[in-house]
């Protein structure tokens, strides 16, 4: 598939009353969908999130595939992706590092957000940058150690990472003995989601967050129709990862 050399788009909530810190969101879209379709996806959880400002980066891979039906009909091509499966570990160390690339360019951003297929890639990155994975993940720390971090990691109906491909750099920590990710987090899933399951793996084994912090809404593999119970917890998470700062906290 062709490589893309696509810009990000850029939404910014208009005609917002001034702040004092501007939250600048990082959004990863899902597989085979592209940053239009991401937009109309978050359309009601932007609207709850009056000032923050949310970047949409489209993934390394591109082609003419939608996902499905509805990100056809919703969106134009091309469509992209973050991986290859069959490229195994070169396609998510790509994959990491493209991401990277776009955050030394384009950051700092303090929150990373990302859907489904979105949402791995966010944690593999986050993982390498805290040298939370295998061997192939500790070297990587060292070259993303410009990377401007993040505060907070959010994950909508998020899938772990393909850790149990072989040879895999990204193993999961629960399993490989590496501790778990330490990054505030934030976890949505649908519980009509198929991929349920695995949102609740990344969450528990990636992140260590409990179920009973998970949030859940009652549909299927999409954003929540109701968004006020997500961006009111990341606002508090946001806030709490502040005053942890101000304390003298990492």
């Amino acid at each position: 598939p062709a490589q893309a050399a696509v810009p990000s788009s850029r939404f910014q909530e208009s005609a917002v009353p001034s702040v004092a810190m501007t939250v600048r969101v990082l959004c990863l879209h899902g597989w085979r969908t592209n940053p239009a379709f991401m937009e109309k996806q978050m359309k009601n959880l932007t609207a709850k999130l009056a000032g923050w400002e949310f970047s949409f980066l489209p993934g390394p891979i591109s082609g003419m595939l939608a996902a499905d039906d509805d990100v056809e009909q919703e969106s134009l091509a091309p469509y992209f992706q973050w991986w290859e499966p069959l490229d195994g570990k070169a396609g998510q160390l790509a994959a990491v590092r493209y991401v990277a690339d776009h955050m030394r360019r384009e950051g700092p951003f303090d929150v990373l957000l990302g859907f489904s297929e979105g949402a791995a890639c966010g944690t593999m990155l986050v993982a390498c940058m805290q040298g939370a994975g295998k061997a192939s993940c500790v070297e990587l720390k060292e070259e993303l150690s410009d990377v401007p971090s993040v505060r907070l990691l959010v994950s909508v109906c998020g899938i772990p990472p393909d850790d149990e491909n072989a040879g895999c750099c990204f193993a999961r920590p629960s399993k490989a003995k590496n501790r778990a990710v330490e990054l505030p987090s934030v976890h949505i899933l649908g519980e009509l989601d198929d991929d349920k399951n695995g949102s609740l793996t990344l969450a528990k084994d990636w992140f260590s967050v409990d179920a009973s912090q998970i949030l859940r809404h009652p549909h299927g593999h999409r954003f929540p129709l109701d968004s006020r119970p997500l961006a009111e917890a990341m606002r508090q998470a946001f806030q709490q990862d502040l005053g942890r700062a101000s304390l003298g906290g990492c």
